[in-house]
């Protein structure tokens, strides 16, 4: 019950963080290189990659949002966007440092997710899961974005966007 009527309230404090974020950060970022383009090309389709954008600054440019704090006092530990590696606002993604290929693919999967979902539906299914885990990892569209993270590392060729359509229609655990 927690979990879904808290979902409902920060839905829309949650999307508009996300969209206050990517309009600030898109002023600044770069389009996504095109080797990575081209190394992903094999996963993503090229629509994604070409609307990605990327910015790297340590310490990452981002407030935490105003709600942290009152969710943190009734007992979450909610992750502060502002010490994360890296962090994705719709089709903007942050990091500390230049992105690896892991940490790049993991964050694509978000970027998928977004343009799936919308970000108001994010939001909520990301605080849902959130709420429903209390804990970061156990996230279901982080379940997601890590389970195929590792296949990719493994190095197995599958389609990414495919996946994640499955596992938004609940037809696979991604």
């Amino acid at each position: 019950m927690l979990s879904r009527l808290g979902a409902t309230v920060l839905t829309l404090p949650v999307a508009l963080y996300i969209r206050q974020q990517r309009n600030w950060l898109d002023r600044s970022a770069d389009p996504l290189a095109q080797t990575a383009r081209e190394f992903m090309q094999a996963y993503f389709p090229s629509g994604v990659l070409e609307s990605v954008r990327v910015k790297i600054a340590n310490p990452l440019p981002i407030p935490d949002p105003l709600f942290t704090r009152a969710v943190r006092r009734l007992g979450f530990d909610f992750p502060r966007p502002s010490l994360t590696q890296a962090i994705t606002f719709d089709h903007i993604i942050v990091s500390k440092e230049r992105l690896d290929a892991s940490v790049l693919f993991h964050e694509l999967v978000h970027v998928v997710q977004f343009r799936l979902l919308g970000i108001r539906a994010f939001a909520h299914e990301y605080i849902r899961g959130f709420l429903q885990a209390r804990d970061y990892f156990s996230i279901p569209l982080e379940q997601c974005a890590y389970d195929l993270q590792f296949r990719f590392e493994a190095g197995q060729a599958f389609d990414a966007e495919a996946e994640i359509r499955r596992f938004l229609r609940g037809d696979s655990i991604c």
